[in-house]
């Protein structure tokens, strides 16, 4: 992790996220409507979000890891809509979506944007 301020904060963050993912994969029916009729542009955003926060937090050589972390969570979601749930199925395109999400992510990672929350901090006038 980068060395940051807040780094309890952050890593709340990052844990809010996964949480409002996993509630929202479970949860019966579809909570909120997908967007324009289209539920993978949802999964791009969802995933997007949290490895865009996740590359955000650790060093340019971690980025991989928390790629592929996000990536586990889409994948271990689809087993438990398909296993556990019974208003919910497993989709292997839910998955491609989430792992386009994750791919936009860590692209603007490795083009500049990682590593933002050190710079926030910085910014903010809170960094080392």
């Amino acid at each position: 992790m980068l060395p940051l301020v807040h780094p309890r904060l952050w890593l709340a963050g990052a844990l809010l996220l996964a949480t409002g993912i996993i509630v929202g994969s479970l949860l019966p029916g579809p909570v909120v409507a997908p967007v324009g009729g289209h539920d993978k542009l949802e999964h791009v955003g969802a995933y997007f979000v949290l490895t865009l926060w996740m590359v955000g937090l650790v060093e340019r050589r971690w980025y991989p890891t928390a790629a592929l972390a996000a990536l586990a969570l889409g994948a271990a979601l689809e087993v438990a809509q398909g296993l556990l749930t019974v208003t919910r199925q497993a989709d292997v395109f839910d998955l491609v979506a989430d792992g386009g999400g994750v791919a936009f992510a860590l692209t603007l990672a490795y083009l500049g944007i990682g590593g933002w929350a050190g710079r926030l901090e910085r910014w903010l006038g809170a960094g080392p």
